[in-house]
């Protein structure tokens, strides 16, 4: 509901700014979306059963792909930022056997190795900057196929909403033109979701979610997903003894573990201690410490002079210098933390035009403002039907299945988490924007038929 309120917030405050067309255009596609929503409720439609739909957008899906990949073998956009770190961080790992960053100081803990570890991979079996384009677009086709195999099958409108996202919307299409962790990360979530989606507690299936979970966990740090999972287990299990659950969500635990291993094996040997997550003091310095509250989760930046200043430290006391930076300022200046709230959510619910304006941006077209305002167009009209339709949907039903309290708590205590201490520029708001409406489209028929009926 906030990202719906925010989002409609700074959409309205935009127009109010700046008279921007885009912005003006857009107020016109939330009324459709709302209508249209709205339209689907008043006639009781949420069941639908035409695979044929399915078919014809998964097909969509693979030629808009095969296009977009014949794009980048002659034309991917530049990497800049984040995505020539990945590169460059599986350059390294493949020529050097070594994972580290650099930033004043060797931060060998920054960033999660996942899809540095892929590059590397792909280096040493085609040494050429090509290997990057095509790690990319199979993570891309990858969404597709596992997206289709998740909701395929189902006959609700959700899934269908969820899977045409998958496969047409501009942002996933443009996702793989850029060396990102959100692709990647999406892709083992999805075989997560289908995997639990067929839970019955069998050995396998426990081992498996325990590999699923550690695979994310590889690309981008999210541990809270294995926590909440705990609940997921037992509520899968509430008509067995409570031991039989416990157990279950026990192996689970277990095997993400023995699969995390190497990762917490590696910290060790660096830094003599037990490290599962990340050094955090550069990202918690540089999106809370400033004096502008309408900067307050924005990617800032370190100083130079803070980096001169801390440059003779380890990489671990660097950290906790940044860190203890950040703390006394937010001690010292909590009103700028407090009024940055606002506008950290307001930045939350923003456009997801990430992955089109940054290919816009690093290809060159002519008349490519147009273009990438039509391409914005249809993902901002994709955006407000998958953030209404959810809404409209918990408004007038309660009783949820395992498996959508799962996704739902998982983007709820996500969102929650990020907020007060990290960026939140909308960027970071994906993948799981897409739970709410993913935690529609996956409860159980029966379930669907008897909530419809009340």
């Amino acid at each position: 509901m906030s990202a719906d309120f925010f989002g409609l917030m700074n959409r309205f405050y935009m127009v109010y700014q700046y008279r921007d067309a885009d912005y003006i255009i857009e107020i016109f596609l939330i009324a459709i979306a709302a209508f249209l929503v709205f339209r689907i409720f008043k006639k009781n439609i949420f069941e639908i059963d035409n695979r044929k739909l399915f078919k014809r957008l998964l097909i969509a899906g693979i030629v808009l792909r095969i296009i977009l990949a014949v794009h980048d073998f002659n034309n991917r956009p530049v990497q800049d930022s984040d995505y020539e770190k990945h590169e460059k961080l599986g350059q390294r790992l493949a020529s050097e056997g070594e994972f580290y960053d650099f930033a004043g100081v060797e931060l060998r803990n920054f960033r999660q190795p996942g899809l540095p570890v892929i590059f590397a991979a792909g280096i040493l079996i085609y040494n050429h900057p090509v290997t990057y384009a095509i790690i990319m677009i199979l993570f891309s086709f990858g969404v597709l196929i596992s997206g289709y195999y998740l909701f395929g099958s189902l006959k609700n409108i959700a899934a269908l909403i969820s899977f045409a996202y998958l496969s047409i919307s501009p942002n996933m299409l443009f996702m793989a033109s850029n060396s990102n962790t959100q692709l990647s990360f999406f892709f083992f979530l999805i075989l997560l979701f289908i995997v639990l989606k067929k839970y019955t507690g069998k050995t396998y299936q426990l081992i498996l979610i325990g590999l699923l979970l550690a695979a994310e966990m590889y690309i981008r740090f999210n541990f809270l997903m294995i926590f909440i999972l705990i609940p997921f287990v037992l509520e899968k299990h509430s008509g067995e003894k409570l031991s039989h659950g416990l157990k279950n969500a026990s192996i689970i635990l277990v095997s993400f573990l023995i699969f995390y291993f190497p990762w917490v094996y590696r910290n060790y040997n660096i830094y003599g201690t037990i490290r599962l997550m990340p050094t955090s003091g550069l990202g918690l310095y540089s999106s809370n410490v400033t004096n502008d509250p309408k900067k307050v989760g924005d990617y800032n930046g370190v100083p130079d002079s803070v980096m001169n200043k801390y440059n003779k430290l380890s990489e671990v006391e660097f950290d906790n210098a940044l860190k203890e930076e950040t703390f006394n300022f937010v001690k010292s200046h909590p009103d700028i933390l407090v009024k940055g709230i606002p506008f950290k959510l307001i930045k939350y619910s923003g456009w997801q035009d990430w992955t089109i304006s940054y290919f816009f941006q690093y290809t060159k077209y002519p008349d490519s403002r147009v273009i990438e305002s039509f391409f914005q167009m249809i993902e901002n009209f994709f955006f407000w039907i998958i953030l209404f339709f959810p809404l409209m949907y918990l408004i007038r039903n309660k009783n949820l299945s395992p498996l959508t309290t799962y996704l739902l708590w998982a983007y709820l205590i996500y969102t929650m988490a990020l907020l007060p201490v990290s960026e939140t520029r909308s960027r970071y708001n994906f993948p799981y924007i897409l739970f709410p409406i993913f935690s529609i489209a996956l409860i159980e028929r029966n379930k669907n038929e008897e909530l419809l009926r009340s």
